[in-house]
């Protein structure tokens, strides 16, 4: 997948900016692998309340490099079962990840930071 960010390219010295990373990344669908590798507790990650914190952000001649935490949240379900009286429950998760946005073209990458 070949992921640009002009949105937040565009917004990196607006005080909108977080809000801007964010819902682009959603809209394009890029976080779901990252949050579903970073899982601790659950089985499942749930993308759609999301709630992303820039950490540190840096730029050079070529890179926007934001690095970011993302509070969500995953599932443990049960079976699914009639008899089964486990209910599904959502637990907190949270991620580290290493954003690199180009300057040029808004190609950017991520990477998922170790704890």
């Amino acid at each position: 997948m070949s992921l640009r960010l002009p949105a937040a390219c565009a917004a990196w010295t607006q005080p909108d900016f977080q809000a801007v990373l964010l819902a682009e990344l959603q809209q394009a669908g890029a976080l779901v692998r990252p949050l579903q590798q970073g899982i601790a507790r659950g089985s499942h990650a749930l993308t759609d309340d999301v709630c992303l914190m820039v950490l540190q952000r840096n730029e050079t001649a070529e890179h926007l490099q934001i690095r970011a935490g993302l509070s969500y949240f995953s599932i443990i379900p049960g079976c699914a079962c009639e008899a089964d009286p486990t209910p599904m429950s959502e637990v907190p998760e949270y991620v580290e990840l290493q954003i690199d946005i180009h300057r040029a073209d808004a190609a950017t990458s991520l990477q998922l930071l170790a704890d």
